[in-house]
């Protein structure tokens, strides 16, 4: 197993140190640069980070739980991210404790759904900017706890 496997099969929570998380979220990406740069943003923007490679690795997460949000490329080498999709919709995310969540595909909006069924808000096509993902999940977070409603 890499480093880079084994941070990742962990799902350790990062944040810097001097800043404390406004929530934490999970992001399932297998792609190690676009997972460095969801990672950076996400942290710029007060969020701790769990980190999952694969499929599994994000079901495995998802069963530990302590995320409030999850970012998901449903697009995995262990074509898996379908079923990390289909465990989010079925948890009623955004209810309780259930994590609001995000999908980001090199698909657009229409293969997206045809592939893995119906995403409404829950989408960015990539390249995406990462700042706006960030944006979206704060409104989704704030949606969830009743301090404002989320836009589309």
């Amino acid at each position: 197993m890499t480093t880079r496997s084994r941070r990742s099969a962990e799902a350790t929570a990062r944040v810097p140190r001097e800043v404390e998380a406004r929530a934490t979220v999970l992001i399932v990406e297998d792609d190690p640069s676009v997972m460095r740069m969801l990672r950076f943003a996400m942290e710029s923007a007060g969020f701790a980070v769990l980190e999952a490679g694969t499929g599994q690795e994000g079901l495995s997460a998802l069963r530990r739980g302590g995320m409030d949000a999850v970012v998901l490329d449903p697009g995995l080498p262990d074509d898996l991210g379908g079923v990390v999709l289909e465990r989010l919709r079925q948890s009623k995310a955004g209810v309780g404790g259930s994590p609001v969540w995000m999908v980001v595909s090199a698909l657009d909006r229409e293969e997206a759904v045809g592939r893995y069924g119906p995403v409404g808000d829950h989408f960015l096509a990539k390249p995406f900017n990462p700042w706006d993902l960030a944006r979206r999940l704060e409104e989704l977070l704030d949606a969830r706890s009743g301090k404002r409603d989320a836009r589309p």
